[in-house]
């Protein structure tokens, strides 16, 4: 019996091996799926030690045998029409890889690229989401009573769009649970619908190739801040707009989708004599009370193509003084995207001081003993709230 088996096993491996040999080798090439993802067909790679060793022509060889399937197309759709029961059609796919908020430290994290850009997948961490909100309570507590608490959180262009809102969670479901669970002195500025309404109008208030928003974006959540914390709010038509083309961003070089070099995102920015103006950054050192300090520009040209232009980039430490009619100071701990609101809030306000909780090695306790501060700002975008080492960096920072 036990001979029997075996003898069926090794007729099945042998059976298995022929169909792959007869799929791959005899079929013809199906040079039809190629032309359906604007690709040629990988071919057979070249044998080397040299590839062998390093692992290249083992990776060649899967995409080799992968791409010269017969009848590929056939099966492509077949698994085309499992994803498109699951939210992804043929416009777009999933894309996973590892979400990086330059903490040092990495988390799963998913990109649904389509026909003309990529975005990131927001997915709810509930350990996340509860020690995000015990973070913003603990702030609440710990500043002193005459500071206005605020705090803000952004969502992402894909809850906008019909369809592809339905690949991750629901980011108005879990910004209006944020808001509802925070400390009851926590004033909330909750700019969801403002961005829906300028996105529905196919206003360019995302990039397609980056995770941030555009400097419009972020004016259109300058206007509500100013409603909702009382501040003077500048008309757009004030500001001389600037623009610098052909810009790729940080999705862009994980999408694994070539073709989005066809849609290359423009950073339109938008200045005037009160926001084009330089700015004290510090670096702090680890020598006890030393620092080194620097002159910052609100917009950094020679940064050009690339986000960092706003602000020179993320730093630790960053004192605004502006010529503001507002002679408010305003704290703000922020994460990246922040860098494209904050040269329209230096219209606004006289005195604006940036914290990144993921460099800052000082303590704001220390701050709010040298410096009068009316308004407190806590702000980040919704994949932010996902990350637990910068939540509890934001935290340690007091």
């Amino acid at each position: 019996m036990k001979t029997a088996r075996r003898v069926i096993t090794v007729m099945l491996f042998i059976a298995f091996l022929i169909a792959g040999f007869v799929t791959v080798v005899i079929l013809p090439k199906d040079e039809n799926s190629a032309k359906q993802e604007n690709r040629n067909l990988a071919a057979m790679p070249q044998f080397s030690w040299e590839n062998l060793i390093s692992g290249n022509f083992s990776r060649d060889f899967e995409t080799y045998i992968s791409d010269n399937v017969g009848y590929r197309s056939v099966f492509t759709n077949i698994s085309s029409g499992y994803k498109s029961s699951k939210g992804i059609n043929k416009f777009g796919k999933v894309v996973d890889t590892n979400g990086d908020l330059g903490t040092g430290s990495t988390t799963k994290s998913q990109l649904l690229v389509t026909d003309d850009r990529v975005m990131e997948v927001y997915h709810i961490d509930e350990e996340a989401r509860k020690e995000y909100i015990d973070m913003i309570d603990f702030y609440a507590q710990k500043l002193p009573d005459g500071i206005n608490v605020y705090s803000m959180i952004i969502p992402t262009q894909v809850d906008f769009i019909p369809f592809y809102n339905t690949v991750g969670d629901n980011q108005k479901e879990s910004i209006d649970y944020f808001y509802k669970n925070f400390n009851i002195r926590v004033k909330n500025i909750n700019v969801y619908d403002t961005l829906k309404e300028h996105f529905d109008k196919d206003e360019y208030v995302y990039f397609r190739t980056d995770h941030h928003w555009t400097q419009l974006g972020a004016y259109y959540s300058y206007c509500k801040m100013g409603e909702d914390m009382g501040f003077p709010v500048q008309k757009i038509e004030d500001f001389q707009k600037g623009e610098v083309k052909d810009f790729t961003g940080y999705l862009y070089g994980q999408a694994e989708a070539p073709y989005l070099a066809d849609h290359k995102d423009t950073i339109d920015y938008y200045k005037n004599e009160l926001n084009d103006i330089e700015f004290k950054a510090v670096t702090f050192s680890y020598i006890p009370d030393q620092e080194f300090d620097y002159k910052g520009k609100m917009f950094d040209l020679g940064k050009e193509k690339s986000y960092t232009m706003f602000l020179g980039g993320d730093q630790p430490y960053i004192e605004i003084d502006s010529a503001s009619p507002n002679k408010k100071t305003l704290v703000m701990l922020k994460d990246s995207y922040s860098n494209a609101l904050i040269p329209w809030l230096t219209c606004s306000y006289s005195k604006i001081i940036v914290i990144d909780a993921r460099t800052f090695d000082q303590t704001i306790t220390k701050l709010l003993n040298t410096t009068p501060v009316d308004d407190f700002l806590i702000t980040n975008y919704i994949m932010g709230t996902n990350f637990r080492d910068y939540i509890q960096m934001c935290r340690d920072i007091y």
